[in-house]
């Protein structure tokens, strides 16, 4: 992670701006397309990337996400040699407690996804059965309300009281809960399917594999990178 010397505030805007439009651009997005996927106004996208407005660690994050790309790609250009009095903008904490919300409706799936998670000691899963339940636990805290807010959601598609695409849509309008990273979990192996979750704010779509261990190291890759590789929304949320 780069080291910033708060001095040089103008030079990291500027550079920051100039990759943010670079990779909007490439992904072929609008200014007010932007301005909706993250809840902003497309006039704020617009000065981050004319580097007339400071962008927070949570926006950044969010854009990351967005792009498809991590944060560090988003200060390539600046060399660390041309800062002083060095300060680090992300401080991501060591063995981080991940609450994890899963939404499972099949106790076999769950059980496995249970085993195939066992190894990690810093997860704190709660398992909820259907869309309700899910935006009950999210949303209105009515269920299971000593449970944290979620670091992260696997999400199944195929869940009772509405369906797992639905329940993304929703998490991705409400502005209180759609930083939240959302993983679906399916045995659907439909391209349009997983277009239509990435399109509506998926950040991974992983398909259950009928060989357990193939199926328990990809779900030990997606925690990794949300735990290690990258800062979680509720580490990376500013204001």
């Amino acid at each position: 992670m780069k080291n910033i010397a708060m001095n040089n505030t103008g030079v990291i805007e500027k550079v920051i701006g100039r990759h943010l439009r670079e990779k909007r651009l490439k992904r072929g997005f609008t200014l007010a397309e932007v301005a909706e996927k993250i809840g902003l106004s497309y006039q704020q996208i617009q000065k981050y990337e004319q580097a007339i407005s400071k962008i927070s660690a949570g926006v950044l994050y969010r854009l990351s996400v967005l792009y498809g790309v991590s944060i560090d790609k988003f200060f390539d250009g600046l060399s660390g040699a041309s800062f002083d009095s060095p300060v680090n903008i992300f401080d991501h904490p060591d063995n981080k407690i991940i609450n994890l919300l899963m939404v499972e409706d099949n106790p076999g799936d769950e059980e496995i996804t249970r085993k195939a998670l066992k190894e990690f000691d810093n997860l704190n899963i709660l398992c909820v059965h259907d869309g309700r339940q899910t935006m009950e636990v999210l949303r209105y805290k009515t269920l299971c309300p000593d449970f944290p807010r979620p670091d992260l959601i696997f999400l199944d598609i195929y869940i009772p009281r509405r369906d797992g695409i639905t329940i993304l849509k929703e998490i991705k309008r409400d502005r209180e809960i759609q930083d939240i990273p959302v993983v679906i979990l399916t045995n659907n192996l439909s391209t349009d399917l997983m277009a239509t979750a990435y399109k509506n704010g998926a950040s991974g779509y992983i398909c259950k594999s009928f060989d357990f261990l193939k199926f328990k190291e990809d779900l030990e890759d997606c925690i990794k990178y949300w735990s290690n590789a990258v800062v979680l929304p509720s580490v990376a949320r500013v204001g």
